[in-house]
């Protein structure tokens, strides 16, 4: 094998290799950043699925409730009725989505909040389902607040 020939770089070729180095360095540490952020996005996605997996119970419990309650307004033929159902839905959707994220209080607040909207249907509900003053999923949480 013959011995290779070192040739000098010139300046202008040397800042070409140099600025070529600095480039492949700094796309290795954005491949390694990352990595990184996708192991803790993908860890915190685990936590919650399986804080939601343990409280779902209750949420499914304090949904069928409150869809309970639409069915009666939908099944209402008054006009101040009817026009409470927008604001339920809404309001289920938005539980449904914070018992998803882990804000059970919340929840709790938006279904109990639905159930008592319905004239005469929160009497047919056990008051202790929706006893959301202290969540036992809210531990070392504000109770409904975000960090």
């Amino acid at each position: 094998m013959r011995p290779r020939v070192h040739v000098p770089l010139t300046a202008s070729d040397a800042a070409t290799v140099s600025l070529w180095r600095r480039g492949v360095i700094a796309a290795w540490a954005l491949v390694a950043v990352a990595f990184v952020a996708y192991a803790s996005l993908s860890q915190r996605a685990e936590l919650k699925e399986q804080t939601a997996a343990k409280d779902a119970p209750s949420c499914m419990q304090w949904h069928q409730a409150a869809s309970g309650a639409v069915m009666r307004l939908a099944q209402s033929t008054l006009d101040a009725e009817l026009r409470q159902i927008n604001d339920a839905v809404f309001r289920i959707r938005r539980a449904r989505q914070n018992c998803e994220e882990g804000w059970l209080s919340l929840a709790c607040q938006d279904y109990d909040a639905v159930v008592r909207s319905v004239p005469g249907y929160a009497g047919s509900i056990d008051e202790s389902l929706f006893a959301c003053e202290r969540m036992p999923g809210q531990v070392g949480r504000r109770t409904g607040l975000p960090k």
